[in-house]
């Protein structure tokens, strides 16, 4: 990571933590910590040429493979539409187009922001740079689901929650609370 990078990753843990120092519930915590991950992440594919944070919101299977590929997590629905998609790319490409929610990727954060943003104001955490930057170095975790994998997650109220008796352990217990596999390869 170059020093700029570094610089721009520690102003974002500065910002997390003057919002949790501040009580600021409403800060935008959601760009503190993607934006921290972005500048901290060795991938330069979360980073545009000029080094501003890029994200990938219903990604196409065939434009961000390098992107889709690094993430903390594939379930076994993404990597069909993947492998799909590597197979047959003018139909993935029309159906993308088309929006077709069987071929629609999701990039999620298998701790939603909500229950890492609680345990900072919880006190779970020291407020310092180190501290908070080891803290999202362990759960800022990003997973790829396929659309239907997301809705079941959604079904079961598993949105913005990790599911109930939670050990704090796993960062990916919400998925397996909804059922949805892993393809890790």
């Amino acid at each position: 990571m170059s020093d700029r990078l570094k610089v721009l990753a520690d102003s974002y843990l500065d910002h997390i933590r003057i919002a949790v120092e501040a009580q600021d519930r409403g800060a935008p915590f959601r760009d503190f910590l993607d934006n921290w991950n972005a500048f901290n992440a060795q991938h330069e594919h979360h980073r545009s040429r000029g080094d501003r944070p890029r994200w990938f919101n219903n990604p196409s299977a065939l434009a961000r493979v390098q992107m889709l590929d690094a993430l903390d997590y594939r379930s076994v629905g993404a990597t069909a539409i993947l492998d799909d998609a590597a197979r047959d790319p003018v139909t993935y490409q029309r159906r993308y187009a088309a929006r077709d929610r069987d071929v629609k990727l999701v990039v999620d954060h298998a701790v939603p922001i909500g229950v890492i943003v609680a345990a900072l104001f919880a006190g779970d955490v020291e407020l310092t740079r180190a501290s908070i930057g080891a803290y999202l170095n362990h759960w800022y975790r990003l997973g790829l689901l396929s659309h239907h994998e997301d809705a079941s997650l959604n079904a079961q109220g598993l949105r913005a929650a990790m599911p109930a008796g939670w050990d704090r352990e796993n960062p990916f217990a919400r998925y397996e609370a909804a059922g949805i596999t892993s393809a890790h390869v």
